[in-house]
């Protein structure tokens, strides 16, 4: 079904659109740690791009940010398409 298929996730990119999103979304890192039941170190390694956040916080972050995770999770040379075609997405 799938082709070989192999990401780079571009974390300090990652990271960067993190913080955009946290600042665009007027929260600060205490409000963003208290939501998310993590700390502030947490959120500030990750807009670094030292780590990602794990797959509950991204859903939470995509949540409360209204967009998608893939938004969130930049990969690298894919410019603005999607991880996945719309077709891959909904196929079970």
């Amino acid at each position: 079904m799938f082709d070989s298929y192999s990401v780079r996730i571009d974390l300090p990119a990652t990271g960067n659109k993190i913080k955009e999103l946290r600042y665009s979304n007027n929260y600060t890192v205490a409000q963003l740690a208290e939501i998310l039941h993590s700390s502030e170190n947490a959120i500030f390694r990750w807009q670094r791009g030292d780590c990602l956040p794990s797959l509950d916080n991204l859903i939470i972050l995509s949540t409360i940010f209204h967009t998608t995770m893939d938004d969130i999770i930049q990969i690298e040379g894919r410019g603005d398409e999607p991880l996945l075609p719309f077709c891959l997405k909904v196929q079970i």
